[in-house]
């Protein structure tokens, strides 16, 4: 398909989102970044998912992002005393088994760093964080 054929294929979605009845606000937004990119606007930019320098967009940095979240808190409950219903593992030995079940996280040595590092801030960071 060429660029005009595509642009053009744009602006017939947009016809057909303006004459949807109920519009509402994502459908105005959605209407306003394919006019952009029909017109020729870069379309990470019209609809407003133009990385920042240094950051990730893609699903494996996503996948991971999660995966560490679940790792953080099985480490956490892992390396408490059986007393407190942990397993009382040592943190390089909780990492090292966290590891086994999630290969795509970071070095275990990164693990051990992450997992004091939020020790440290003494905040609740192992929950979920909505995006």
């Amino acid at each position: 398909m060429s660029v005009r054929k595509g642009q053009a294929r744009l602006r017939k979605l947009v016809n057909l989102l303006e004459n949807l009845p109920n519009s509402n606000e994502d459908i105005e937004f959605l209407k306003s970044a394919l006019k952009e990119i029909a017109s020729g606007k870069d379309a990470n930019i019209a609809l407003r998912v133009k990385a920042k320098r240094g950051e990730r967009k893609g699903e494996y940095s996503r996948k991971t992002k999660i995966q560490k979240a679940y790792a953080m808190t099985w480490i956490a409950s892992a390396v408490l005393p059986e007393d407190q219903d942990g397993l009382g593992y040592s943190i390089t030995k909780a990492v090292s088994q966290v590891k086994k079940l999630l290969p795509d996280l970071p070095a275990e040595s990164s693990l051990i760093r992450n997992y004091n590092d939020y020790k440290k801030i003494g905040t609740e960071l192992f929950g979920m964080q909505p995006e």
